[in-house]
């Protein structure tokens, strides 16, 4: 059962989804911007009852979810990293500090930048990283 709480920041973490991740590659038919590219993959730590309210809506909209419990090295090492490799794709999440500050600078290398974040009075952050010089679908 939900509780009352998880619902009111769920609510509030879904409604910053649209804005902060653009649309789920299942909408990918709608017209998107000239150098937009779709979210490859959305992060939450499932550590907070706030993100995992947001991973939840996240994957209800299609996108695809990868919950972490602080710890970003798993999905570094298994998902990112081969994936950047290839091809830098966009990521977008609601996390602590730690997991977004280690994502950020592990990005650069890979010529990915923040191009969205947003600072919530909770601690957490959502965010968006994409390939530098490219937006994501609004």
């Amino acid at each position: 059962m939900v509780s009352r709480r998880e619902f009111l920041a769920g609510g509030i973490a879904i409604s910053a989804l649209p804005v902060m991740a653009g649309l789920a590659a299942g909408e990918a038919g709608r017209a998107a911007a000239p150098g937009a590219t779709p979210i490859y993959k959305v992060l939450y730590d499932e550590r907070f009852p706030e993100c995992c309210a947001y991973g939840r809506a996240a994957a209800r909209r299609g996108f695809a979810v990868h919950a972490i419990r602080g710890d970003i090295t798993d999905v570094w090492y298994h998902d990112f990293y081969p994936t950047w490799k290839r091809k830098p794709v966009a990521i977008a999440g609601l996390t602590a500090y730690g997991a977004f500050f280690c994502l950020e600078r592990l990005a650069w290398d890979f010529g990915m930048r923040v191009s969205a974040r947003d600072e919530r009075p909770d601690g957490l952050i959502s965010w968006v990283i994409v390939p530098r010089g490219r937006g994501v679908f609004a």
